[in-house]
C-alpha cells in the first residue's frame, strides 16, 4: 500500500487556523477596548457609532472567515481512498462515494469540491485549496478521478 499523496496546498492550515485566531484576537481587543473607553470620539465620530462600527467589523470579518476559509480541508489520495482531514477528525472515502470533483479558480486559488453520493463525518460536500502540480501528478495516475471532473 502506497503512502497517501496530500492533495491539498500547504497554505490549508494557516488559512483555516491562524488567519482566524488571529483576526479575532486583533480586533477582538481592539473592539474591547473602545468599548471600555472613556474618550467623547474618535476623531469625528461620536464613540457610540464608532463602538457598533468596529463591532460589526468584526463579526461581519468573522462570519466571512467561518463561511470561507474555516470550512477548508486537507485532503489525500492513495490508490482507493480519500482522506480528509479538518486536522481534529479524519475521515477516510472509497472512490466509489465520490459522485464528482468541481475545481473553481479565484484569482489566486484553486478550489476544488468533492460531491459525495453518502453524507460522512464532513457531509456530502468537501471543499479544499488544491496544489495544482500534485492534483494533476495524482490524476494521471489515478484515471477514475479524471472521470469524475467537471470544469
Amino acid at each position: 500500500m502506497a503512502k497517501p499523496v496530500n492533495i491539498s496546498t500547504k497554505w490549508t492550515l494557516p488559512l483555516k487556523i491562524f488567519l482566524p485566531i488571529l483576526w479575532g484576537t486583533f480586533f477582538g481587543l481592539i473592539t474591547i477596548a473602545f468599548w471600555f473607553s472613556d474618550a467623547p470620539s474618535v476623531g469625528a465620530m461620536p464613540i457610540g457609532s464608532f463602538r457598533l462600527l468596529i463591532s460589526s467589523f468584526l463579526f461581519t470579518g468573522m462570519a466571512v472567515l467561518y463561511f470561507s476559509f474555516m470550512q477548508l480541508k486537507r485532503v489525500e489520495v492513495d490508490e482507493h481512498f480519500l482522506y480528509v482531514t479538518n486536522y481534529k477528525d479524519t475521515a477516510r472515502y472509497p472512490f466509489h462515494n465520490v459522485e464528482k470533483l468541481e475545481t473553481a479558480n479565484y484569482f489566486l486559488f484553486k478550489i476544488v469540491r468533492i460531491y459525495l453520493k453518502e453524507s460522512g463525518i464532513f457531509g456530502k460536500k468537501i471543499i479544499f485549496l488544491s496544489n495544482q502540480f500534485r492534483l494533476q501528478e495524482v490524476l494521471k495516475q489515478r484515471t477514475e478521478l479524471v472521470d469524475l471532473f467537471e470544469k
